[in-house]
C-alpha cells in the first residue's frame, strides 16, 4: 500500500464513528440501503458471517480503488450512501 493511501485512511477514521457489529446490523435491518464493504477475502468469511449485497474489497484492492475508481462499485462515489466497514 501506498503511504499517501495510509494516510487518508487515517485521515478517514477520524471523521468517522465505529459501530459494533450488533448495531451495525441494526443499521443494516432498519436502512438496507446501507453498504457493508468487507475487507476481508470472500473465502475467508464463514458463510454464517456473509451478509446479502456485501462488497467484498481487499485493502490492497481499495488501494487500488484510490488510484482507478473506474472499477468500483458506482455506490461508493455516492455522497449519500451510508457505509459500513469490516
Amino acid at each position: 500500500m501506498t503511504d499517501d493511501f495510509r494516510a487518508r485512511v487515517e485521515a478517514a477514521k477520524g471523521k468517522t464513528t465505529s459501530v459494533s457489529v450488533a448495531d451495525s446490523k441494526k443499521q443494516m435491518d432498519k436502512k438496507p440501503e446501507i453498504l457493508l464493504i468487507e475487507t476481508r477475502l470472500r473465502e475467508n468469511v464463514p458463510l454464517s458471517e456473509q451478509a446479502d449485497d456485501v462488497v467484498f474489497m481487499s485493502v490492497e484492492d481499495l488501494d487500488a480503488a484510490a488510484e482507478d475508481s473506474s472499477n468500483l462499485d458506482p455506490r461508493l462515489s455516492d455522497p449519500n450512501v451510508q457505509i459500513i466497514t469490516t
